[in-house]
């Protein structure tokens, strides 16, 4: 089989080229994420962390907005336009989400709700590391999926994202189980930031799922 890579033309090799450096910024918040959940929770921690994604954010548009140029005044088949814009539209904001999320931990730590139990911190933390660890290994996937040449193996690969969304749909639902279970004792803007920040981390592998769908649709168009 014609490498699909030699079918492209240079414009959409560096395109893809240049949304794999947004799903590696991607992959960097999300490590930096992971590791701010795992220690003792501060301001000083939270902040820093926060000021760390907003960076990579920054990065992120950067280069978006370069690839997203590219594509409209660069040498790209018709037939993929529409479908390489939005793959860097949702690769961008899976990087706003890190930073959304950066912000709202930061945020709900400076309200002080004089309540909320340590165990219950914790307990939500492991949901959130759980969440995050099946992040990266989608972004993995992603990033591998632009890279390679063999249509078997990107079949492959697509089908290993949306099975690692899947369960995060499934840790999700255990989340807002713990959640519903807690309502009675929770001020209504803690039930209401847990809420978000479930939704928010399962958008990441939903984000996943879709760029891997989009991806595979841009080759097989590119093949016709």
């Amino acid at each position: 089989m014609k490498s699909l890579r030699s079918i492209f033309v240079v414009g959409e090799k560096n395109i893809f080229r240049e949304l794999a450096q947004i799903i590696a910024v991607a992959e960097e918040a999300n490590a930096v994420l992971s590791e701010t959940l795992g220690k003792d929770q501060t301001e000083v921690t939270l902040d820093k962390g926060m000021q760390a994604v907003r960076s990579l954010e920054k990065k992120s548009d950067d280069i978006a907005f370069k690839v997203s140029e590219g594509i409209t005044t660069g040498a790209v088949s018709p037939n993929i336009l529409d479908n390489l814009l939005e793959s860097v539209h949702i690769a961008d904001d899976i990087v706003d989400i890190y930073y959304y999320q950066s912000r709202e931990l930061l945020r709900m730590y400076k309200a002080k709700f004089p309540y909320s139990e340590a165990f219950e911190e914790k307990e939500w933390f492991s949901i959130f590391n759980s969440m995050l660890e099946l992040a990266d290994k989608a972004l993995s996937k992603l990033k591998q999926i632009l890279s390679i040449s063999d249509l078997t193996e990107i079949f492959k690969l697509r089908k290993e994202v949306e099975a690692l969304e899947e369960q995060g749909d499934d840790i999700k639902d255990k989340g807002f189980d713990w959640l519903y279970y807690q309502a009675p004792c929770m001020h209504y803007l803690e039930f209401y930031h847990y809420s978000e920040l479930l939704h928010k981390f399962d958008d990441i592998l939903d984000s996943c799922e879709d760029l891997s769908d989009l991806l595979l649709s841009i080759i097989t168009s590119i093949l016709k």
